[in-house]
């Protein structure tokens, strides 16, 4: 009798449980349609009411698990009594494995398309070649171990096989996987130094190649470049004299520095071919320079002055034709959170033949005015 009361009541709980779920989620689109009407709170109904669907869904999963406790314990009958615990568990085991394994392959099928369209500089290309050997034989072995130890616990589930042989030691063994293990990775560690040297210092202008040398400055929230004039050489700079319209600090006492340009426009534009050291530095804080289609990155550390070299290969416009996207641009971004604006930090890269280049570069003024002309501009004013 006090088992037939127990479930009586738990069944009525439920009853009233979702009666109440039910009235309350009318009566809060009751309220919700009154404050739509008067606007005089704002208050987020929608939460409201999917924070009551799952106390709901709650109550009623708690409520089934106290429903079969009860049934156990006074009808003596255990509808889990037969399963076989080992095979169940290496069943759940194997399918929630598969199933990681299977989104695994499934995902880096279906998102191989948003991966970046091919290397744009000389030195890209070696990275890409880097990383496609790298997953070559990573992926593979990824795929087959996780089968290996699904297939253990398939084949050991319940002790029903010979259990593993334990052996103190077997040289020949280890020798084996070691050797086995090392050469992928002296292979990678090796390769890795060279190429990821490359955008570092490890490029030399070959003959009759073009060079350039640029600046790229970074602040919060944005990024200012500097190009050489007409000796093709950066001037001195020291933080010092940063201030007024000198936002750079450029030292006009340094020739080199008297005919450097500063463009207004927020891009940056490289020739195709040629050698481009790219010097950086940071006004204020850590920031990173990340150019992804040239697979180029460095940091920007205040008081330290960094470099990266690349070759560009592709043409903004050839790059277009390629994708079939003729709104498709390069792209700089500081790859390190600076600070709450921290994603104004972008600049368009265009990269184009070098006449384009020279053409762009003499419609840029010098970012120095010598006195003389500032006297002059000053009588045509008055």
């Amino acid at each position: 009798m006090t088992c037939m009361v127990q479930l009586t009541v738990l069944g009525l709980m439920g009853t009233l449980w979702a009666q109440i779920g039910s009235a309350s989620k009318a009566r809060a689109a009751e309220l919700a349609l009154q404050e739509a009407r008067s606007a005089a709170l704002s208050i987020d109904w929608d939460n409201i009411l999917w924070t009551l669907v799952w106390l709901e869904t709650l109550g009623i999963v708690l409520l089934s698990f106290r429903l079969i406790q009860l049934v156990v314990r006074y009808t003596g009958y255990d509808p889990f009594a037969a399963w076989d615990r080992d095979k169940a568990n290496m069943r759940l085991w194997m399918g929630v494995g598969l199933g990681g394994l299977a989104l695994a392959v499934w995902g880096a099928i279906k998102y191989a398309p948003f991966a970046l369209p091919e290397a744009a500089s000389i030195h890209g290309k070696y990275i890409d070649s880097l990383k496609d050997f790298t997953l070559s034989f990573t992926f593979p072995a990824f795929i087959l171990v996780h089968l290996l130890l699904f297939y253990m616990i398939w084949r050991y589930y319940n002790g029903k096989s010979r259990a593993a042989v334990y052996e103190l030691t077997n040289h020949t063994l280890e020798r084996g996987v070691l050797i086995a293990i090392s050469i992928p990775v002296v292979v990678i560690a090796g390769w890795g130094i060279y190429v990821w040297s490359l955008p570092v210092h490890g490029q030399t202008p070959q003959e009759n190649q073009r060079t350039l040398e640029i600046e790229v400055v970074a602040e919060q929230f944005q990024w200012r470049v500097r190009y050489p004039g007409a000796d093709n050489k950066l001037g001195r700079y020291h933080y010092k004299l940063i201030g007024g319209e000198n936002v750079l600090g450029l030292d006009f006492t340094d020739p080199k520095a008297q005919d450097d340009l500063l463009p207004t426009a927020k891009e940056i534009h490289l020739p195709v071919g040629a050698l481009v050291t790219i010097h950086v530095r940071s006004k204020d804080v850590l920031h990173s320079l990340y150019l992804p289609h040239f697979r180029s990155h460095v940091y920007a550390v205040p008081g330290q002055k960094n470099q990266v070299m690349l070759v560009p290969t592709v043409t903004t416009k050839e790059m277009r034709r390629k994708l079939q996207d003729p709104e498709f641009d390069y792209e700089l971004a500081c790859n390190q959170l600076c600070g709450g604006a921290h994603y104004n930090m972008r600049m368009k890269v265009v990269v184009e033949s070098w006449e384009e280049y020279t053409q762009w570069l003499s419609r840029q003024k010098p970012a120095y005015a010598p006195p003389q002309s500032l006297a002059v501009n000053q009588k045509l004013k008055s």
